[in-house]
């Protein structure tokens, strides 16, 4: 039998993993194309929060974008129907920058999108599955998740112009209370709502605590919300990895509601990000509400969980006196035992490997 974790790296594991459990919740399959008209990306560039896309001109002259990004290419074609959502899962290979070496990549991505009439138990079984595919990736792992809704409503009771808002929300993804506090003193914002910022700012760690933090300035749509994320999380055994954070922030212009991050042991960035963005599908002139996350599984070649494999199992080294059939049996012999075998007539340069014998 083949040993399939010799073989497959560790984003063609995930891809395999994955795919299994979006779809044993009913997710279909979506393939996009390769390439999407460049105004589709142009006029939505905030969302991708991208530096460039690769274009060309087809033959008909219009510009058109290599593939920067799924969520887009689900989204235009989404549809609206009462009590019904679009549930698809896709992986595919998308052409951006990457995060690790800041150069373009043909990517490989993969995810879920749940859009439509999208409900408080979508956003819940999204979570949750943010949550069992950060368990397929890695053992040590953590799920922070933020709800934009409570940051727009700190943010917009400071009553500052949007440059400053970009500032404090920089200051909040980075914890930093003292220069969040600062921009507040310098525009003359009243100690009330500054100090909500601070406390938004230090309100992080275990979801019971956080949400005692902020019961007094949290809405009672968004405290329903965040409780009922965590009943659910805590009733499925999942929740000994999950914080809530409110540094997780984003475009607040597309994205409302539950918002989350993936981290795991080992790489400094994101695994997985998503969230609620129903703004983004009304921008796009969509009456759809819009859940999901994706997972770079460029990233998870940079894991080494594992000690690495040799090259091969066994270096068999021939001369030209021996015997073919004599060599093709022992070739035969040591792979019937489930070991890797290479014939060379002398030790190649730069390889590695378990044991050396001579024919």
């Amino acid at each position: 039998m083949t040993d399939y974790d010799k073989i497959l790296k560790n984003k063609e594991k995930a891809t395999y993993d994955l795919r299994a459990l979006f779809r044993s919740y009913g997710y279909t399959e979506f393939k996009a194309g390769k390439f999407e008209d460049y105004e589709l990306y142009s006029e939505n560039k905030d969302f991708l929060q991208n530096e460039g896309i690769l274009t060309f001109t087809d033959s008909n002259g219009r510009l058109m974008a290599l593939k920067p990004d799924v969520t887009l290419s689900v989204a235009k074609d989404a549809e609206w129907h009462p009590g019904v959502t679009q549930k698809i899962y896709y992986d595919d290979e998308v052409y951006r920058m990457s995060s690790y070496s800041h150069d373009f990549r043909e990517i490989m991505q993969t995810g879920i999108e749940c859009m439509g009439d999208v409900d408080l138990y979508d956003e819940c079984e999204v979570v949750v599955m943010a949550v069992r595919s950060l368990q397929l990736i890695s053992r040590d792992f953590v799920l922070d998740i933020s709800h934009m809704g409570v940051v727009r409503e700190v943010v917009d009771g400071l009553g500052l112009p949007q440059p400053e808002v970009k500032r404090v929300l920089h200051c909040l993804g980075q914890k930093n209370a003292h220069g969040a506090l600062s921009i507040c003193d310098e525009a003359g914002v009243p100690a009330d709502a500054s100090s909500k910022l601070v406390r938004l700012i230090g309100a992080y760690g275990s979801m019971d605590k956080v949400l005692t933090a902020v019961k007094d300035f949290v809405s009672e749509e968004a405290a329903a919300q965040l409780s009922c994320v965590r009943d659910v999380l805590k009733a499925e055994g999942l929740d000994q990895n999950v914080r809530f954070d409110f540094s997780v922030v984003n475009e607040m212009g597309y994205y409302n509601g539950i918002q989350f991050q993936g981290f795991v042991k080992k790489l400094s960035k994101p695994v997985i990000a998503g969230g609620r963005y129903d703004n983004l599908m009304k921008s796009m002139g969509k009456k759809c509400g819009a859940v999901g996350f994706s997972v770079s599984l460029d990233a998870l070649d940079r894991l080494d969980d594992a000690p690495k494999n040799n090259d091969v199992d066994v270096l068999l080294i021939y001369d030209e006196e021996t015997d073919i059939r004599v060599l093709t049996k022992k070739i035969d012999e040591l792979r019937a035992n489930g070991r890797t075998v290479l014939a060379q007539r002398a030790v190649p340069p730069h390889i590695t490997y378990g044991e050396l014998i001579h024919a």
